[in-house]
């Protein structure tokens, strides 16, 4: 009879180790106050590579992005809104994260691009609350218009030749600059 025991109790842990092999990946597109998923600010490149190919198996890749800069991607849905989510690191840790909006990235005017940041901003401002500033940059051929809510920026990139509107959120930005925003951080970061 102790021996039936003993058997029994072996097979359940070798069947929990079975089940539950490692620890558990975040899930692709959890919003919190350092990053989406398992693209986190501060996290060692390596880490977050191993975790993004866990929780986004079919869609991540990794390589040589945006000014040399390490990066991982990968693809899914924040709220109704198809999004790519990449990380950007330098010297083995991350140090930006970003979504961006894959559809629609047309609008009537201004306005109604802006009103697309809004919608896309839902997920964030939920989580983070109302925005707490807003600015805009004029570009040679383009307009951005930034908002903050808790630790991420969305931006608006507003082209009215084409009325193609650009829509990203941004963390990292706050904390030393960005890859993709450069100076039309420089009026925020003034105020900070």
């Amino acid at each position: 009879m102790l021996a039936i025991v003993g058997l029994l109790v072996a097979a359940t842990a070798a069947g929990a180790l079975f089940l539950n092999p490692g620890p558990t990946p975040e899930k692709a597109l959890a919003l919190n106050e350092e990053g989406i998923g398992p693209l986190l600010l501060g996290r060692g490149f390596e880490q977050a590579e191993r975790r993004a190919f866990q929780t986004a198996p079919d869609t991540a890749f990794s390589g040589v992005g945006c000014a040399g800069l390490d990066e991982i991607r990968y693809d899914g849905w924040l709220g109704e809104h198809p999004v790519g989510v990449m990380a950007m690191a330098d010297e083995g840790r991350i140090r930006e994260v970003e979504a961006m909006l894959y559809s629609p990235t047309q609008a009537q005017d201004r306005q109604a691009c802006v009103a697309l940041r809004d919608r896309f901003a839902a997920p964030f401002v939920d989580r983070f609350g109302p925005y707490s500033a807003s600015w805009q940059a004029a570009k040679p051929v383009s307009e951005e218009l930034m908002a903050r809510t808790g630790p991420v920026v969305v931006v608006a990139r507003w082209f009215s030749m084409g009325r193609s509107c650009y829509i990203s959120a941004h963390y990292g930005v706050l904390e030393g600059g960005s890859v993709r925003l450069g100076d039309s951080l420089s009026a925020m970061n003034n105020k900070i």
